[in-house]
């Protein structure tokens, strides 16, 4: 069961510290679900089975947000310097790829910035598929990679479908 949350105050995220998969399309409640369920899916590596630790939101308050809006509306105790977002072009495309929204600081130094802090020109983007969720938000959390170890492997496209062996 996917737990989502209706609004910020309607229930506590999971631990705190998980990114967000934040809804922006509500023109389609079943694919939005089933956004949920391929990204909760465990991805299988060997015997081993990895999730992704995210929290979905599903607020309208953040209908059709761009980037730059939906990080700045972030709450101040935002736990991470990356979110994802489920867009127009994530509903409709049958790939369903999640815009990766990541706003790390530019300087280097400035990690206590809060969310609405964020300089635009700090907030990059790439799109991802649902499988690729999971590993992108376990190594980013690990600090195992960094957001440009994704955003510079993507296809031609613009979307990152995994690293080529």
């Amino acid at each position: 069961m996917i737990r989502t949350r209706k609004s910020y105050s309607d229930m506590e995220p999971l631990n705190g510290a998980d990114p967000w998969v934040v809804r922006t399309d509500f023109s389609n409640d079943d694919i939005w679900m089933r956004i949920c369920n391929l990204i909760s899916a465990p991805q299988i590596e060997g015997e081993m089975q990895f999730f992704a630790y995210v929290d979905y939101v599903n607020d309208d308050s953040h209908r059709e947000q761009q980037p730059v809006d939906l990080v700045r509306s972030l709450p101040d105790t935002y736990p991470d310097m990356v979110c994802f977002a489920v867009d127009r072009d994530c509903i409709e495309n049958p790939e369903h790829p999640i815009l990766v929204i990541g706003f790390y600081p530019s300087d280097n130094e400035s990690f206590e910035r809060l969310p609405h802090e964020t300089p635009a020109a700090d907030i990059a983007t790439f799109r991802a598929v649902p499988s690729q969720i999971q590993g992108i938000q376990n190594n980013l959390s690990l600090a195992n990679m960094d957001f440009e170890d994704f955003a510079d492997s993507v296809d031609k496209d613009g979307v990152f479908r995994g690293f080529s062996n």
